[in-house]
């Protein structure tokens, strides 16, 4: 019988780790034994985690998610929603009224990414760019991976690069940037920046746990996400991992992942994600 759970996680800020805690003390409240907050410098040591059992449960990326269960080592317990959808997009964001306004003046420019291993905020967005003409080689002269989709804006909004990766949503049909990875943390606001290039949809994050798991435990996890029982658990994960709520996996979502899967794996073929929505100007 396991004594206690391990959360992993990769909190993007000061926030991020005061909201993983809470998480965990509302989730050890519930399942009646200590839940230890495990946090990962990265997404290949937050997998590599799960899979191996050093971890028990974790929120983890699309990609991850996506490799974990063509692997068989991991059960999905929820997705995350956001802005009414489980998929969201990535794009490219450069300053408003800064000198970086298209694809055009991508030469050079220094780059802000999350994560090697990071759909939204590398792999995908660079995939679009190489099929939209864009030279990877000669367009970005320096690159830096930040961890997280705020300290992607953040590295933006104070000029220490000029264009970065993050996440978004849609509205009304067309791309905004709506809920973007970064809304409301550390200070930066969405109407900060301009999108110069997008791709998607792309499968959202999911939180999952190790076959290890007793199956009552992912019984009551799974109810507090996705049906708020209880409330506590439910509000304390909407907090950690910035989402609306939770759904129970479907077919759809999993098709999705392993199309993703397939776009990374095979990137000279194409992308296989359905083609961006045009850009409001």
């Amino acid at each position: 019988m396991i004594q206690r759970l391990r959360f992993g996680v990769i909190p993007d800020s000061d926030q991020g780790y005061a909201s993983a805690d809470r998480f965990a003390s509302a989730l050890s409240a519930l399942i009646g034994v200590p839940v230890e907050v495990h946090r990962a410098i990265d997404y290949r040591v937050l997998l590599a985690s799960l899979e191996q059992g050093r971890i028990e449960l974790a929120w983890v990326p699309p990609l991850a998610a996506a490799r974990a269960l063509r692997a068989g080592s991991v059960i999905e317990v929820a997705v995350t929603m956001r802005s009414g959808s489980s998929s969201y997009y990535t794009g490219l964001v450069s300053l408003k009224g800064g000198k970086i306004e298209s694809l055009k003046d991508l030469d050079g420019v220094r780059a802000a990414w999350v994560d090697r291993e990071s759909a939204s905020g590398y792999l995908v967005i660079r995939a679009a760019l190489r099929e939209q003409g864009v030279s990877l080689v000669r367009a970005f002269s320096e690159e830096i991976f930040v961890r997280s989709h705020a300290e992607v804006a953040r590295a933006v909004a104070e000029g220490r690069v000029d264009v970065g990766a993050t996440c978004f949503n849609f509205v009304s049909g067309t791309v905004e940037i709506a809920r973007s990875g970064f809304k409301d943390h550390g200070g930066v606001s969405d109407d900060t920046f301009q999108l110069l290039a997008h791709a998607g949809p792309i499968p959202s994050d999911i939180v999952a746990a190790h076959r290890a798991v007793p199956s009552k435990w992912l019984q009551l996890l799974q109810s507090a996400l996705v049906d708020a029982r209880p409330a506590s658990v439910h509000e304390a994960a909407k907090d950690l991992v910035h989402a609306d709520g939770f759904v129970r996996p479907t077919v759809e979502h999993r098709d999705m992942l392993t199309a993703l899967l397939q776009m990374v794996d095979r990137p000279s073929s194409g992308s296989v994600l359905p083609p961006p929505m045009p850009v409001r100007r």
